[in-house]
């Protein structure tokens, strides 16, 4: 263990959520509202990266918003269902079996713990669930923070708001592109979260690929850097 452990100055953790903390579900919000208006996963993206996940709306008010973007408002009724799914999803998430243990085992150790999440904003919580509660220090809403990864602003955002810099932090996700390019994009440590053991696809030299979060407290030191971390994540 010795020989491997990584990040020596690294003084707080952050995950992302669906796919790496969080049980995605088999088709994406994104992807059933995408059904539900007829058009390709791609079109859905764009639609809802565009604002639906930089702002706090609610389900009904988005499923309005979209129904009439599309000049369809006998869609609302079944686009509010989907969203409203996803909101009692998001209230009630499912962990991975590797996410409680390893969270409690680097907490011990004295790492701060965050997530950070490109949220859609009828999805986020009044209050975060208490699994997160009592697991993490925070959780960062791209609703919230009004960015979205892998743009720069969604890590400054955790940066400015826990003080600290991009050498102590370590970010942990299963996008190559808006977890492990847009963390390393901003000077973060980052690892890539392989669950499916993806095949042709290689992350960069300075990206450690796992396929399990339990392996990651055993590249972490056995102690956080020291310091203290002043956190003013919005609840």
């Amino acid at each position: 263990m010795s020989g491997r452990v990584m990040w020596a100055g690294v003084r707080a953790v952050c995950f992302d959520m669906g796919g790496t903390l969080v049980r995605p579900e088999p088709v994406a919000t994104t992807g059933q509202v995408a059904e539900v208006l007829g058009i390709s996963l791609e079109e859905a993206r764009a639609l809802m990266g565009k604002s639906a996940k930089r702002r706090l709306v609610t389900p009904q008010d988005l499923a309005h918003e979209i129904a009439a973007d599309f000049g369809r408002p006998a869609l609302t009724g079944p686009l509010t269902e989907v969203l409203e799914r996803a909101r009692r999803r998001a209230e009630e998430p499912q962990l991975y079996p590797d996410v409680p243990d390893m969270l409690a085992e680097l907490r011990a150790r004295g790492y701060a713990l965050y997530a950070m999440t490109n949220a859609l904003g009828s999805s986020v919580p009044e209050q975060d669930p208490p699994a997160f509660r009592e697991l993490l220090d925070g959780v960062f809403y791209s609703a919230r923070t009004g960015a979205i990864k892998p743009e720069p602003e969604a890590f400054a955002a955790v940066e400015q708001a826990i003080r600290l810099r991009p050498e102590e932090l370590l970010h942990v996700g299963d996008s190559m592109n808006a977890d492990v390019r847009g963390a390393a994009s901003a000077g973060w440590h980052t690892v890539w979260l392989d669950r499916h053991h993806t095949t042709g696809l290689m992350p960069a030299a300075s990206t450690l690929r796992l396929h399990s979060l339990n392996t990651l407290p055993l590249l972490l030191p056995a102690q956080a850097a020291t310091g203290t971390i002043t956190s003013e994540v919005a609840g």
